[in-house]
């Protein structure tokens, strides 16, 4: 398993693959902060809601991988790909709970 982490955090097409899909995720998450509709009371709560539930999982998800880079073997030395790949997949993972929050709080409000 760890020698499956290795290879996939060290491929720098993963990093390059990661670095293209933050630019749309981040370009949808600021169409949906400056829609018309979320500019309102409602839209603030929903923003709000969708917010905290984002900072829940990166709260995780960091101290996860904080405990995962503190034990795994293959994680001492520096190495730019492994470390930008883990940072750029965190990245794009919170931007996709914050928008998949929105929407389905927008769906239920």
């Amino acid at each position: 398993m760890s020698e499956i982490a290795y290879n996939v955090l060290n491929n720098q097409f993963l990093l390059d693959l990661g670095a293209w899909l933050g630019l749309p995720l981040s370009i949808v998450l600021l169409i949906l902060f400056s829609l018309k509709g979320n500019r309102d009371e409602r839209g603030w709560k929903i923003i709000g809601k969708a917010s905290i539930i984002t900072f829940l999982y990166f709260f995780i998800a960091v101290n996860a991988i904080a405990s995962i880079t503190g034990s795994a073997p293959f994680f001492s030395g520096t190495n730019f790909v492994r470390y930008a790949n883990t940072i750029q997949w965190l990245y794009n993972s919170v931007i996709l709970v914050e928008i998949s929050a929105i929407l389905v709080l927008k769906r239920f409000e």
